[in-house]
């Protein structure tokens, strides 16, 4: 069994740098192999001794033994071991963040293009505003959007979207309320497109089928809950202008 140098860090391959050093990113190991080359650096001033650029440190080197000075030589030529070891590591993490980016970047494309052909949710109409609440009301009951509310606080988070503002900014309250409904929307589509982007191991489309699974359980217990009833209808009444409703009632 060959024995290695005391200046080679044998144990400090690119492969451990990367198994102990997992949570760190290419930019931060870049950071400590600048640490490494500016450490091997200064011991190699101080071991050769003054020379032109050495500086102060040249010149305590010369104050040294020659003994002193080739421990401090061998000790730079084993930090420059470790620097060549954490320079290659890096180099492998650089390779694994674009390969991780590129993959990333593919199943955001592919998401995007499978919720705008599952979830189109035109905004343009009452109607269709009002099946954007309902697909609103029912993913989150059904645990795929905005699951930091359970359903019933979610039912009045909608609701309350319903408030007039104290200025509307030449807008009605039609106008005003139809704006949230859109607004929910754009929340909906880019929380959906993110949920199914998320790379878990599994595809973009297995995430897709799971989560219709979970929308068409949460339909088959209920198709809408008497909550979701009464968030609709209020919203139903809410997005008729005013002068709509007297006409129809005169």
């Amino acid at each position: 069994m060959s024995k290695h140098a005391i200046t080679e860090a044998a144990g400090i391959t690119a492969d451990e740098v990367l198994r102990i050093g997992k949570l760190y990113s290419s930019n931060e190991l870049r950071g400590i192999q600048k640490k490494l080359t500016s450490a091997s650096g200064d011991l190699h001033k101080l071991a050769n001794g003054w020379k032109m650029g050495a500086g102060l440190l040249g010149s305590l080197g010369d104050l040294l033994s020659i003994e002193q000075r080739d421990l401090l030589r061998s000790a730079a030529q084993l930090v420059d071991s470790i620097g060549h070891n954490v320079t290659h590591a890096k180099e492998k993490r650089v390779r694994s963040e674009k390969e991780t980016k590129r993959r990333q970047d593919a199943r955001d494309a592919q998401s995007k293009q499978l919720v705008a052909r599952t979830f189109p949710l035109p905004t343009e109409t009452h109607e269709e505003l009002l099946e954007t609440i309902k697909a609103a009301l029912i993913l989150n009951r059904a645990r795929q959007l905005n699951t930091s509310y359970n359903p019933s606080e979610f039912n009045v988070y909608i609701r309350n979207e319903l408030k007039t503002p104290a200025r509307l900014h030449g807008h009605s309250v039609e106008q005003h309320r139809a704006g949230n409904v859109r607004s929910l929307r754009y929340f909906m589509i880019s929380d959906l497109t993110s949920h199914l982007a998320y790379d878990d191991g599994s595809s973009v489309e297995e995430r897709l089928r799971l989560l219709q699974e979970k929308v068409a359980e949460a339909v088959g217990l209920a198709a809408l809950t008497a909550d979701e009833r009464e968030t609709l209808r209020l919203w139903q009444e809410a997005l008729v202008p005013a002068a709509d409703r007297q006409e129809g009632q005169a």
